[in-house]
């Protein structure tokens, strides 16, 4: 992928978008924080090399490489000057490094806390396994979060267990997440999409009241099974039964509450001010969000090995 500020052959350097890492440069050292300066960016629709709209995540870490300094690595190591002209000098270069991977810039209470956007099922294995009839089927087992051995944040298939899968299938998280974000925005700011949620947001209220109330004889249901079980009027395998159909129809209900909740909490309808919510929206309402338009993601094998960007090859959307 093409390194934002210079031309596909890496040699020259584009003039409008190294003025724009010159200013965020400019701007991040007197103090304006990541998150403001994304925002901002997005507002004026400046995208990335490929033409995204730019993350915290991607900004950081356009910022760190080395290349804008007109350095040469490998392996992540700087080994000498590049042959290419520099976008920021050196010494700029290193007060980006030291204020991009200052801890205090981090929240005390997050040290060490690794925070997954598509954690809880939205993510399942794709892996092909045999299907007992000379065909293939795919593994269907739910990806859990797990970072790499170098501490990257990632999705796998773990195995090993009767609940697990196969433990085929791993996938890094970060531009993973920034592509569905992406996606995700895209479809949430959709005329059709945004008119399709907008007349279930009525719905949803005039059904919450229901809801709540189902909830609840589901529990007064279950109270009194356990006194008829006391009592002796049913057998324990009846009780089981009856639990078991009543957390079935609860945890149904349940979900139609949240997502009336998440119907009911949607933020601006125009791209632009979507994108703005998101950048400072917490992480659970940007999950909120996703479950809007989002059923889940089926994660493939890999089709091309090596390659450092996403390959969306692997990926198969289920929307909403």
């Amino acid at each position: 992928m093409r390194c934002y500020g210079y031309d596909e052959t890496g040699r020259q350097i584009v003039p409008h978008e190294a003025a724009i890492i010159q200013e965020v440069v400019k701007r991040l050292l007197a103090g304006e924080s990541m998150r403001s300066i994304v925002a901002d960016l997005r507002a004026r629709n400046v995208t990335t090399s490929a033409s995204r709209p730019w993350t915290q995540q991607s900004l950081s870490r356009l910022l760190k490489n080395p290349r804008l300094a007109g350095l040469k690595t490998y392996r992540g190591d700087v080994v000498g000057p590049g042959e290419w002209p520099a976008i920021i000098d050196e010494a700029t270069h290193r007060k980006l490094l030291e204020l991009l991977d200052d801890p205090a810039r981090k929240q005390p209470y997050a040290t060490n806390v690794r925070k997954y956007l598509l954690s809880g099922g939205f993510l399942v294995c794709g892996f092909p396994l045999p299907d007992g009839q000379g065909g293939t089927r795919p593994c269907g087992k739910t990806l859990y979060t797990q970072p790499s051995n170098s501490g990257k944040r990632g999705y796998v298939c773990r195995s090993g267990s009767p609940s697990y899968g196969c433990g085929r299938i791993r996938i890094a998280a970060e531009r993973l997440e920034e592509e569905v974000t992406v996606r995700a925005l895209a479809r949430l700011a959709s005329p059709k999409v945004r008119a399709r949620l907008e007349a279930a947001v009525g719905a949803a209220a005039s059904g919450t009241e229901h809801i709540t109330a189902a909830v609840e004889a589901i529990g007064e249901r279950l109270k009194e099974a356990g006194q008829a079980y006391a009592q002796r009027q049913i057998s324990i395998d009846t009780l089981k039964a009856i639990e078991a159909e009543a957390r079935r129809e609860r945890k149904a209900l349940q979900e139609s509450l949240a997502q009336a909740e998440r119907l009911r909490s949607l933020p601006a309808t125009t791209p632009d001010a979507l994108a703005a919510w998101w950048v400072d929206a917490p992480l659970e309402r940007r999950r909120d969000m996703l479950a809007l338009v989002l059923d889940r993601i089926v994660v493939k094998p890999a089709t091309r090995a090596g390659v450092a960007r996403l390959d969306t090859d692997r990926l198969e959307f289920v929307w909403k």
